[in-house]
Formats: C-alpha cells, structure tokens, sequence
C-alpha cells in the first residue's frame, strides 16, 4: 500500500473510511480493485464478498467504484474491471 492511503486502512487490511477527495478515494478503490482479476466476470453477490473484506457498504463501494470507471457493470448485475483498470 503507498503512503497516500495507508491512513484509511486499519492494520488488518480493512478500511477505516472512504476518502473525501477524489485522488485518494481513487487510489482506495483501485487498492480494493487489485484483488480482481481482469479476465473474470463477477455477480454482484461475488464482488460483495471481495469488498466486504474491507469494508461493510459494498453497495457505496461499488458506486464509487463505478462512478470512477474502475469497474463496468452490465445489465444483469454482473461486474468487471475496466478495460482501462486492466493490468
């Protein structure tokens, strides 16, 4: 984890809380993103679980997620990275 965002996670990994300015919450939410792999697709229950490990609202993680083009949803409820968020 980079200096830049350490303060928002607790030692055991999980977060504290989501970052008010966009450059940080950015950099949470793609510490949180590098547990997904590119080639998978994921139900929202699936990706509920990833995100759950580091905080308790997955649905506010995953709209921010969303909001900042780090994950693509289609119509049935079913994310993926970004093509831009692929490593």
């Amino acid at each position: 984890m980079t200096e830049q965002i350490d303060q928002f996670f607790r030692p055991d990994g999980t977060l504290i809380s989501i970052p008010v300015k966009p450059a940080k919450k950015i950099a949470v939410l793609r510490h949180i993103a590098s547990n997904l792999s590119a080639d998978t697709k994921y139900p929202e229950k699936e990706l509920n679980a990833i995100i759950a490990n580091y905080h308790d609202d997955t649905a506010a993680i995953r709209r921010h997620m969303i909001e900042f083009g780090i994950l693509e949803r289609d119509g049935a409820s079913i994310y993926r990275l970004a093509k831009n968020e692929t490593r």
